[in-house]
């Protein structure tokens, strides 16, 4: 996929999770869907990512169809009738706020320098930050 798309997250099947495990799961999605600049990586980072928060019990599950992707996570809170369904929906092309902030993170990255460091507004030192975090994934 191109690192120019943007995704929204569609809920297709919650199981029996209550909403506020289901608004964890979702963050989670959103913030490393929002952060992964190269699409190719985001199966590694969402499963990362909900290891670091659930445990490593969850079974992910991931399925690219056309620009959409299908996200299956099931075993949260140890318990097999928890299965989650979720669509990640083509919305968008990234702005090139998002595309410049990925090239600074690639470079603070190579350079070994500190975000605090350069001197950028602090709305764009935000926007970078997300990038930061996967740029090694």
């Amino acid at each position: 996929m191109q690192a120019l798309q943007q995704y929204v997250l569609d809920p297709v099947k919650t199981g029996d999770l209550d909403d506020v495990t289901l608004a964890e799961v979702f963050k989670v999605l959103e913030t490393t869907i929002e952060s992964v600049y190269y699409m190719e990586r985001f199966p590694v980072a969402v499963k990362r990512k909900i290891f670091e928060k659930f445990g490593d019990t969850v079974a992910i599950g991931l399925a690219e169809i056309g620009k959409n992707i299908f996200i299956r996570i099931e075993g949260i809170h140890c318990t097999l009738g928890y299965k989650l369904l979720v669509v990640a929906k083509f919305q968008s092309i990234r702005s090139l706020q998002d595309l410049a902030a990925h090239q600074v993170a690639c470079t603070i990255r190579n350079n070994l320098v500190s975000l605090e460091q350069l001197p950028i507004p602090k709305s764009t030192k935000s926007v970078v930050a997300k990038f930061v975090e996967t740029a090694n994934i």
